[in-house]
């Protein structure tokens, strides 16, 4: 039996080892590519920490030091010489300041915990009209301290989803507020809650802000960007509602739309599937399991 021969590359097709090499050459360049875009990639979300941070920082401080303020006036009354109207005013303020600390308090921990992917989502029926009705009485000190009216225009009809209420909940507050602080004194919210024409539960809220371009919306669906105009950037608030309202949305299985142009404000919907559309798609993903011969997916009716 012949002994088969080894092949060398001077035996064989030039333009065979040159497309070799060519290969080789691709795929040690797509390599520092990628190792370039990742180290990049890992700076610039280094710097975002780094400046939310610091936004933070500003955020924390602002209302803690009113709180102190107004607590030591209180304290001190006799020596200021407070009557009773000043009395209040002054604690109403220490009460606004902590409520806005702890919002902060809470983004903060709500940031920490989707970074670190240790979010549980615990399913059921979410009912849109009581959660928007919930979410509007824990924004009401926030809205009238801003100046900012507030006005449901439902249309009636019950919006229920299949979700986490607890997410979901969250998810809108941080809509509102985030409204509340880019509509401004005297600025409107209108918000509904009521049926896509899909059949999914919706909630929306749009605002009467300044807007965003598209580069300016990009920013703002990230967790540790801050959309803001060089001097007449406003400190009330992280600016990464919206980035949490979307994560926390689509984590369940919803989807979040947002739409805004500059001057005319922005549009936030969150949306979830009815139940019944789920438990339907769970049994129709269970039979296709149980029975071997069927292939093929589950897809989305909506």
């Amino acid at each position: 039996m012949r002994t088969p021969k080894m092949f060398t590359h001077s035996e064989g097709s030039l333009i065979a080892d040159y497309a070799q090499r060519m290969n080789e050459a691709v795929a040690r360049r797509n390599a520092e590519i990628e190792v370039r875009a990742a180290r990049i990639e890992a700076e610039l979300a280094i710097k975002a920490r780094s400046e939310f941070l610091a936004n933070m920082n500003h955020e924390l401080r602002t209302p803690l030091n009113a709180i102190i303020g107004f607590a030591t006036m209180l304290r001190d009354s006799g020596q200021y010489d407070l009557n009773e109207e000043q009395i209040s005013t002054y604690s109403g303020y220490i009460l606004q300041s902590a409520d806005l600390l702890l919002g902060h308090i809470n983004t903060v921990l709500e940031v920490a915990a989707l970074e670190s992917g240790k979010v549980e989502i615990d399913d059921g029926e979410v009912d849109f009209c009581v959660l928007l009705v919930e979410a509007l009485e824990r924004v009401e000190i926030q809205a009238k301290a801003a100046g900012v009216t507030i006005e449901r225009r439902d249309s009636g009809v019950d919006a229920i989803g299949w979700g986490d209420s607890e997410r979901i909940s969250q998810a809108l507050e941080h809509l509102l507020l985030t409204a509340i602080k880019v509509c401004g004194a005297k600025g409107k919210i209108l918000v509904r809650a009521g049926v896509t024409d899909q059949g999914w539960a919706e909630i929306a809220v749009r605002d009467s802000g300044d807007g965003m371009n598209a580069e300016e919306i990009r920013e703002a669906l990230n967790a540790f960007k801050q959309v803001h105009r060089g001097l007449d950037r406003s400190f009330s608030g992280p600016g990464i509602g919206y980035a949490i309202a979307k994560t926390f949305t689509e984590m369940q299985g919803g989807r979040f739309f947002i739409k805004s142009q500059l001057g005319q404000g922005t549009l936030a919907r969150i949306t979830l599937p009815p139940p019944e559309q789920v438990v339907r798609l769970n049994d129709d993903a269970g039979e296709n399991n149980l029975d071997q011969n069927k292939t093929g997916r589950v897809h989305d009716a909506a």
